[in-house]
């Protein structure tokens, strides 16, 4: 267990292993905000010197002239580019939420329709993760018609008024994660359907291009950890995905290079928001991202810009 460490001694530290630290009083106030182990320990990386020649030891030494307002630098570009995205990816989120509910809500038109068994996938495979949709609306209904204390007041002045909850009104309150579920669980023609509602969208906008459900699937699967991360201040720039996504067929056919979308990290998410997005909030995004990027390089050294910038996938 490592003892406690002033802010001053923390400095010190960082010294010893070759960090400058120009401005002690304003370093401080960084320490006394943002924490030691989330700003250093999240952020050294790409400042540490691994050149066996300049480090023999494999000591834990920072790179020549590198200073603690490159960290600082780079924990500022990391927080802007996770509300950048997640404002973007909020829009995705209650975008696929209006599809799903719309074109499931135009098929079974009935009350209700949400909690029969028998208007899902009739693939077995599903019925589990159906099952636990179903479960989890019909809980929302039932504890909103309770008299005690509510999660959602929306939904129970909404059951009130109208004595029914219906779907477009629920999947409001359903996570990323749920939402990512529930396309799964539906029929396949409306999995079709939602997916040529979006690529109808970016077609309008864009070049004209098909999204298989599949492919929806797959983006789904590429948004929701990384909407988790932006969502909960973890270190965004260098997350990868475990396993890259398929995707190639998608990449082929809107003319982009191999791994764009497919890659399994922040670039190929910030690929495909271009898909999910209307052109001018997409237009706005690109303009914001780029002045990020140009911010971050003049705040650092080449050596770890560019460090950055391939483990965020962008050079690779």
């Amino acid at each position: 267990m490592k003892d406690f460490a002033t802010h001053e001694e923390q400095l010190e530290i960082l010294e010893k292993r070759g960090l400058q630290v120009i401005d002690k009083a304003a370093a401080k106030r960084i320490l006394s905000r943002e924490n030691y182990y989330a700003l250093i320990d999240g952020y050294k990386e790409p400042f540490l010197e691994h050149d066996i020649k300049l480090n023999p030891y494999g000591l834990e030494r920072y790179q020549e002239e590198t200073e603690f307002s490159h960290i600082y630098a780079l924990h500022r570009f990391d927080r802007d580019l996770r509300m950048l995205l997640l404002n973007e990816l909020l829009k995705f989120e209650k975008n696929i939420k209006s599809k799903l509910a719309y074109r499931f809500s135009e098929k079974f038109k009935e009350a209700g329709s949400f909690l029969e068994p028998g208007n899902y996938s009739e693939d077995s495979q599903h019925h589990h993760e159906r099952d636990r949709i179903i479960s989890t609306l019909d809980n929302l209904i039932k504890s909103h018609k309770k008299r005690d204390k509510v999660r959602y007041p929306a939904i129970r002045e909404f059951y009130d008024k109208h004595k029914d909850v219906p779907l477009w009104v629920l999947v409001n309150f359903l996570s990323l994660g749920q939402i990512t579920h529930f396309y799964t669980v539906i029929d396949e023609e409306l999995r079709d359907k939602i997916a040529r509602d979006f690529a109808e969208e970016y077609s309008e906008q864009y070049d004209l291009v098909s999204l298989k459900a599949g492919e929806l699937d797959a983006i789904l699967r590429i948004v929701f950890p990384y909407r988790n991360k932006s969502a909960h201040e973890e270190i965004l720039y260098r997350y990868h995905l475990t396993h890259p996504v398929e995707l190639d067929e998608l990449e082929k056919r809107l003319e982009m290079d191999e791994g764009s979308l497919s890659g399994a990290t922040v670039f190929s998410l910030l690929s495909l928001v271009k898909l999910t997005s209307t052109k001018a909030d997409y237009d706005q995004f690109s303009l914001k991202l780029t002045q990020l990027i140009n911010e971050l390089k003049a705040s650092v050294q080449t050596q770890a810009f560019t460090k950055i910038m391939n483990d965020a996938g962008f050079n690779g």
